[in-house]
């Protein structure tokens, strides 16, 4: 039973709500942040400036963090941001040229991610979760929110196709040409349907978010003994049905080949795979267990010999799963996927181009082309209290920061 809550978010002025929702730090080049600090005096990015380690150098991590505070109580004060008076669900679409996503903004329960109500599918690094859990306990609000999927519901379809019918509450468009749509959702009716809904789910899945789930986890725990207001036993997230999902694949590239020769290195593929030269197109892999691999100037389809005995772990239905078992740890010798400076990651779907590229380049040796993990594959594995590869999954919608707030 999943618990839901209405809150009063904090949300931009609606005349500057396209200068203020900004995207998360890390898909900004320092060149981007630079600009915006000088450009854009109501950009959510001027309140965590100081977080970025803009001037401030001899700053702890404590004092940072209090700047971000001062710096938002700043825009509260001079009516930038403003805070809903009454309790609400935010029904929020996003919209660029290729993907529209809907989904719904509210609170979700610590208690049910302590539980395994709200499951996940990745690890999460400790030093990370408390970096951010300090971050959480000076500044006090949720800034951008975790995206969680559930299973399709016809009562909140139905809700969500409402209310979409009905002017927005507030409605703009951000720089990169998004179009954003806000409908808040506050009548006592509305609000216990939506509440009830959840409650009949057994579950929920992060999609995106582990270590922003984690760290209010463990806020909420350090502060249970001193901290009465429920909203610390809340954190802010993005309700969005399963089939909305986009969920793109996560390449690898890999520098040298561990004193292989590239002879050697596809004599040792080929003890559990069958090696076919292929022309690099990924719409003819379609055999089960199978990916791309660009070597020296060639293509080829990896595709596993033996059968998987799937009831044995939902884990062998992942091709990231097979590639670092049977390849990159035996072969490659990476022990530790996360921290192997030889091994790079990418998001670029454009069939294997950006791999061919950085491959011919010289900058890589060898890049691996995998396919999209499936929403059932993602749900099986965090049925089963399992964690995938590093780096397994690159999910849509990217939710901006600063479409609402949520305070603590």
């Amino acid at each position: 039973m999943a618990q839901v809550i209405p809150f009063n978010a904090v949300r931009p002025n609606d005349h500057l709500a396209s200068e203020f929702c900004s995207k998360s730090i890390e898909f900004y080049s320092e060149e981007e942040l630079n600009y915006i600090i000088h450009s854009n005096p109501n950009s959510f990015v001027q309140i965590i400036k100081p977080s970025l380690g803009y001037n401030n150098n001899n700053l702890s991590p404590e004092e940072r963090y209090s700047i971000v505070k001062k710096n938002y109580n700043k825009f509260k004060a001079n009516g930038i941001l403003n805070r809903d008076q009454k309790a609400s669900f935010y029904l929020y679409q996003t919209k660029d040229d290729n993907h529209s996503f809907t989904g719904i903004i509210a609170g979700v329960s610590v208690d049910d991610y302590s539980k395994g109500v709200i499951k996940k599918h990745e690890s999460t690094i400790e030093t990370r979760e408390n970096i951010f859990k300090n971050y959480l306990k000076i500044t006090r609000f949720n800034s951008e929110p975790v995206l969680i999927t559930y299973n399709k519901c016809e009562v909140l379809s139905s809700i969500i196709s409402d209310h979409k019918l009905k002017k927005p509450t507030v409605s703009y468009k951000t720089e990169d040409g998004c179009s954003h749509k806000i409908w808040r959702i506050h009548t006592t009716e509305t609000v216990s349907k939506i509440q009830q809904a959840f409650k009949t789910m057994p579950s929920l899945y992060i999609a995106d978010g582990h270590h922003r789930s984690a760290s209010s986890a463990l806020l909420a725990k350090e502060e249970q003994l001193t901290n009465t207001t429920q909203n610390i036993d809340f954190f802010m997230a993005y309700l969005i049905q399963e089939h909305e999902l986009v969920i793109q694949e996560y390449n690898r590239i890999f520098i040298g080949l561990n004193g292989l020769s590239e002879t050697q290195f596809l004599e040792q593929i080929r003890l559990n795979f069958e090696v076919t030269p292929t022309d690099g197109d990924f719409n003819n892999n379609s055999s089960e267990h199978s990916f791309m691999l660009y070597l020296k100037g060639q293509f080829y389809c990896v595709s596993l010999r033996k059968r998987i005995n799937h009831s044995d772990s939902p884990l062998m239905e992942l091709d990231a799963y097979l590639l670092q078992e049977l390849i990159l740890k035996p072969i490659l010798g990476v022990k530790n996927p996360r921290n192997d400076k030889r091994l790079k990651y990418t998001s670029e779907s454009d069939n294997m181009m950006s791999i061919k590229s950085a491959v011919d380049q010289g900058l890589f040796t060898v890049g691996f082309g995998l396919k999209p993990v499936t929403i059932g594959q993602l749900k099986a594995i965090a049925d089963a209290n399992l964690i995938m590869p590093p780096k397994s999954t690159y999910i849509y919608p990217k939710l901006r920061s600063g479409i609402s707030i949520y305070e603590f």
